[in-house]
């Protein structure tokens, strides 16, 4: 099983990934968005792992949000938008324009990492 410090690699590996795009230019907005969900995604398997816990699939991962009393339906409202803008950009033809990137996508995910930071302070 990957380790927290593991997720908190990958998480970092994704946004680099993502940050390497001009947004302005890049023809794979699509990929940038699957990046920073997948970034969020570990960073949430970073504090699951720190309490021995692995979601195997998205289901169980949404699960184990709702169950964590310091995650819970508020954080869950952060999480599930990058899920669904992340399969959107993957099984549809239109994807997330740049300014939707800058001002709603990259900061549900910073919102995301402040949140965990509190319980995970290596991210």
């Amino acid at each position: 099983m990957p380790s927290k410090k593991d997720h908190i690699e990958k998480a970092r590996h994704n946004e680099d990934f993502y940050s390497s795009f001009d947004l302005d230019t890049t023809p794979f907005l699509d990929w940038v968005v699957n990046g920073i969900f997948y970034s969020a995604l570990h960073y949430v398997d970073s504090y699951f792992a720190s309490k021995g816990l692995h979601p195997a699939r998205h289901g169980d991962r949404d699960n184990l949000i709702h169950a964590e009393s310091d995650l819970g339906r508020p954080f869950y409202k952060l999480y599930r938008p990058l899920r669904d803008d992340s399969e959107g950009g993957r099984y549809n033809v239109h994807g997330s324009a740049p300014k939707e990137i800058r001002g709603f996508i990259i900061p549900k995910l910073n919102d995301i990492k402040a949140h965990l930071k509190k319980y995970v302070p290596e991210i």
